[in-house]
């Protein structure tokens, strides 16, 4: 089983309560984010160290949650040159921000060259913090990313100069240098839950991560891989499908139980902090969803803020979070990617308002006991 952790890179201008979105000029801190910087990649080149698979890369714009990183493609191209074998993973760049897909193409191919074939492209649609911070209607995001996608991958393979006029972009010439290093392309990843994104992505062969309670996890897969078999015309294997979880690992049951609530209710205090919310966000979360169908899920579909777990064997039962001691957490993930046929874990340690010398302790004890463990089985 692989396993890819999704960094955080978060921007806390606060050490006793949330720091708003959008985070205010006046709250960067020049020297605290210079620092923040050195010290990311001496997280990045240790997890490389510890033989994880993959290290995943997001875009986020203006909040204090990614807001290190804007540019995913800046921080792998940093992180290729102290780096030696992990894979480089955006997840992902929104392509309905990026107004030259050229532009994402000639990149990503520069990036899959600068670390020897190790990019895997995840693209997603993005949050309604990332559309508001560049004013993009949300009824043109879906079609934005698809158009743009097309373009990169005919970009990134098309043996000679071509022209492309679609319904967003416009170009009289297209012919990319470098050209990416895995052939045709790099992997493509995505993170979906509506039914008409599902079908884009097994359309397209990308490969899906799920995410949620791991019954609707399960589904969502399953429906993806369904509609890949009845109408694609392939499989997807379990290479194909990807669980996303938050991992809180302690050195034991004890320490894990006693300080769960405190992690994981600081996460969720973190993670949508109230202050300075402009109310635009709520009309563009829910025309994003106007037009989405999820009917495909047996249940009522949980959004983003759903509770976890109420206690800590619910938690667990849920399955959004790992949590316990390095045998607890291998036994929640050998149990998950049994129900859901998965064979790529995605983990976020970087919770509330865990240091990153703490999120390394963490991921030097999950290398230590509980890799070889998932990675036997």
């Amino acid at each position: 089983m692989e396993v890819w952790i999704r960094q955080g890179m978060a921007y806390r201008a606060f050490s006793d309560r949330p720091t708003p979105f959008p985070v205010p000029g006046w709250m960067w801190d020049r020297e605290l984010g210079l620092g923040l910087y050195d010290q990311r990649m001496q997280y990045i080149q240790r997890i490389d160290e510890l033989g994880f698979d993959g290290l995943i890369f997001t875009e986020h714009h203006y909040g204090p949650n990614g807001g290190l990183t804007p540019s995913p493609n800046l921080m792998i191209a940093a992180a290729s040159q102290v780096t030696e074998r992990i894979k480089l993973i955006t997840m992902g760049i929104i392509l309905s921000l990026h107004a030259h897909p050229v532009r994402v193409a000639e990149e990503t191919a520069m990036l899959d060259n600068l670390s020897h074939g190790r990019l895997v492209a995840g693209f997603i649609s993005g949050n309604a913090e990332s559309h508001y911070a560049y004013s993009m209607p949300p009824q043109e995001g879906r079609a934005r990313q698809r158009e743009a996608f097309d373009l990169i991958v005919k970009a990134w393979t098309e043996e000679n100069p071509f022209p492309w006029h679609g319904e967003f972009f416009h170009y009289d010439c297209v012919s990319i240098l470098p050209r990416p290093l895995q052939a045709p392309y790099p992997p493509a990843w995505t993170t979906a839950g509506s039914a008409e994104s599902l079908e884009w992505a097994a359309q397209h062969q990308i490969g899906l991560i799920g995410s949620g309670p791991t019954p609707q996890a399960t589904q969502t897969l399953d429906y993806y891989q369904r509609y890949a078999e009845a109408e694609c015309a392939w499989t997807p294997g379990p290479q194909d499908r990807g669980l996303a979880r938050e991992l809180y690992l302690a050195p034991t049951m004890a320490q894990a139980r006693r300080t769960v609530d405190e992690v994981i209710l600081g996460d969720r205090a973190h993670a949508y902090p109230e202050q300075f919310v402009p109310p635009e966000l709520d009309q563009l979360e829910r025309a994003k969803y106007t037009a989405r169908s999820h009917a495909y899920l047996g249940g009522a579909r949980e959004g983003r803020r759903a509770r976890a777990g109420r206690s800590f064997e619910e938690i667990v039962e849920r399955g959004v979070y790992l949590v316990g001691d390095p045998d607890a957490v291998a036994r929640q993930i050998l149990r998950q990617r049994e129900e859901s046929n998965t064979n790529v874990l995605v983990i976020r340690p970087e919770m509330a308002s865990l240091s990153v010398d703490e999120v390394t302790r963490m991921m030097e004890l999950f290398a230590r006991e509980v890799l070889p463990v998932i990675q036997r089985a």
